[in-house]
């Protein structure tokens, strides 16, 4: 069995969700809480070789399926879809292979609308440096 390094709740939507949202879930992230936008929401855990969500959808991948680690907002998901326009979280973004695709993810979101984003940022890539290795 694989050591869990991190673990929490988790609000995801791939790239995909995030294009077909419509007028009103444009709207909906900024009343007190809904969280920001996402389509899913379950369970995520970090061990040394792969991420592993479980929820409504579950989803598995590992770490050496992961393209590209950043914070941020983009074209896709732009600041609005975020209480306070995002001063408070930021999507964490993972770009997967093997067709999994761009995901946007809010870990541990709280009622003041902080994450733990920053904190798993830096962990996976703690965890792709010894990888690597």
């Amino acid at each position: 069995m694989e050591n869990i390094l991190l673990s929490g709740n988790v609000r995801w939507s791939t790239e995909e969700g995030v294009l077909s949202r419509g007028a009103a879930d444009q709207i909906g992230v900024h009343f007190s809480g809904v969280g920001p936008f996402h389509r899913h929401a379950g369970e995520i855990a970090l061990t040394e070789k792969a991420i592993y969500i479980e929820g409504d959808i579950d989803l598995s991948f590992n770490l050496g399926d992961l393209e590209q680690l950043f914070i941020g907002f983009d074209e896709a998901f732009p600041r609005s879809l975020v209480k306070n326009f995002g001063m408070t979280a930021q999507p964490l973004r993972l770009q997967v292979g093997r067709g999994i695709g761009l995901l946007y993810l809010f870990i541990d979101y709280n009622s003041l609308g902080f994450t733990s984003n920053l904190l798993w940022f830096n962990s996976i890539k703690a965890v792709l440096s010894e990888y690597d290795s």
